[in-house]
């Protein structure tokens, strides 16, 4: 071949090695792009979610919204205070000559009425004390009734105790992915509200509840006065935030549980680990981090008067991590192990006398 029939090969020949390469590139990107699709939307988040995470300005904004809203209630409690004690101040100063003058106005009248009572009482004899027997108890009767229930927290710590299922009749179950899988396969009875994607940041915002109206969140969702015991299952997928901000947002959610269940005993979860394959391929769900996690979760269950559950040392192996023929996806149990949980927390159990 000549000279120039080489250099015509070569350069089809590069070209063919160029396309070639250009065709795996455009393969790998578009399989990328498709994986993360599918993972957007599987955890109910946007693109642009996924571009706010990258680079940084999601953390960043949330850290901000939350630190505001700390500082807006503080000095909203700051101003209540102060107004209540002036009210106080000026009703105290009311209050003293009101009394004053309806102790001058008692005293004329004691010896008048002190003349009728013993007066009407030496005619009517027993038949006063029976009428007045029975005006209490129908003013008893029909009074507005008091809804009297035990705190659930006055002898805490309680121990645990084993229980069986109707425990769990009146029991909310609040959580992610992990935890309605749980609800799905374990049998166990209760009321869960439990969402794919679910995060904490969004309890009252995020649609997980399926009414009559479509899907609203749980805080609208949920009755007044109605549940005993609420377990709650959170964490994993809050992870890469601030932990500051998490423990801060949990601790709302538990006070706004406790103003509107107030016979609730709270439990929380301690994260499941996941496989020792998924720990080492992901930098953000690894066991580490579910350990460290744990430790705060363990520490916020004490500051409030909760009870934490250490439901991964029941599916964890030897090292710790979550076996592999127990999840799929390396994160969520099989519906077969779903009863080692259920196990666990029927041996995990409080009961108030």
């Amino acid at each position: 071949m000549s000279e120039e029939e080489l250099a015509v090969v070569e350069r089809r020949r590069t070209v063919r090695v160029i396309s070639v390469v250009f065709v795996v590139l455009c393969t790998l990107f578009l399989a990328v792009m498709a994986g993360a699709m599918i993972a957007l939307w599987d955890t109910g988040k946007s693109s642009r979610d996924l571009l706010a995470v990258m680079n940084g300005s999601y953390v960043y904004a949330k850290t901000q919204e939350e630190l505001e809203r700390i500082a807006n209630e503080e000095e909203a409690i700051a101003q209540a205070d102060q107004e209540s004690e002036i009210i106080d101040e000026e009703n105290d100063e009311e209050g003293l000559s009101v009394v004053n003058e309806v102790s001058a106005v008692d005293d004329a009248a004691l010896s008048e009425s002190d003349d009728v009572s013993l007066q009407d009482s030496s005619e009517s004899g027993i038949d006063f004390v029976e009428d007045a027997g029975a005006d209490a108890e129908a003013s008893m009767m029909s009074g507005p009734k008091i809804n009297v229930y035990v705190d659930p927290n006055v002898n805490y710590p309680l121990p645990f105790s084993e229980v069986d299922e109707s425990y769990f009749n009146d029991a909310l179950f609040i959580g992610d992915s992990r935890l309605q899988g749980f609800g799905m396969y374990s049998g166990m009875p209760g009321t869960f509200y439990a969402a794919t994607g679910f995060q904490l940041y969004k309890y009252d915002s995020m649609d997980v509840v399926t009414t009559d109206s479509g899907k609203v969140p749980i805080t609208e969702a949920m009755p007044y006065d109605t549940f005993t015991k609420i377990y709650i299952k959170v964490g994993l997928n809050e992870m890469g935030g601030n932990d500051n901000v998490f423990l801060s947002r949990y601790k709302e959610l538990i006070t706004w549980l406790r103003e509107n269940e107030p016979r609730a005993v709270i439990y929380i979860h301690g994260l499941l680990p996941v496989t020792a394959a998924k720990s080492q391929s992901d930098k953000v769900h690894n066991n580490d981090n579910v350990n460290a996690r744990n430790e705060s979760l363990k520490q916020l269950a004490m500051e409030q008067r909760a009870y934490y559950l250490d439901v991964g040392s029941a599916v964890a192996g030897a090292d710790g991590s979550l076996p592999s023929e127990m999840a799929a996806d390396g994160i969520h149990l099989k519906a077969q192990y779903m009863d080692i949980w259920k196990q666990y927390l029927l041996s995990h159990a409080v009961v108030v006398q």
